[in-house]
């Protein structure tokens, strides 16, 4: 399974005076302070702040309505994962075959990230602190049909 990021938006995370523009709903977008940072895939927990540095954004002045930010603009990482399974049957005695199965659900125990924590008021702004999936997982099965 091969799948882009999907988009997240970031917010002021308060409506609070100085935070937020006041209205009763906390889901604003702030200002950006520095355009560099926009359209970027946020994917690796290393440089997740990097990459998403909280000085590049400001809240929204008090008076106005909306911050300057888009909706939509950055991109968590992308997923990639491969299951695989395999078996064999053998004929044991007469017609009763003996079937053997392995199984691997993320074969090569690649990490699918969280997106980061996107509310500008959080002092774990930007960073990633969550998986969305488990490690590698096997399995061996056998039956016999009688």
């Amino acid at each position: 399974m091969l799948k882009s990021g999907t988009p997240f938006s970031v917010n002021t995370g308060s409506d609070a005076p100085g935070f937020g523009n006041v209205d009763g709903a906390q889901w604003d977008r702030p200002d950006v302070v520095d355009p560099r940072v926009l359209g970027r895939t946020i994917g690796n927990p290393d440089t997740s702040r990097l990459l998403l540095p909280a000085s590049a954004f400001a809240f929204i002045q008090p008076g106005r309505t909306a911050g300057t930010l888009g909706r939509n603009v950055f991109r968590k990482g992308p997923i990639r994962n491969v299951n695989a399974s395999l078996s064999r049957q053998f004929p044991v005695w007469k017609e009763k075959p003996l079937t053997i199965r392995a199984e691997s659900i993320n074969l090569f125990n690649t990490a699918q990230f969280a997106a980061p924590d996107f509310s500008r008021a959080d002092s774990s702004f930007g960073a990633i602190t969550n998986t969305l999936n488990n490690g590698r997982s096997l399995r061996l099965a056998a039956s016999f049909e009688f």
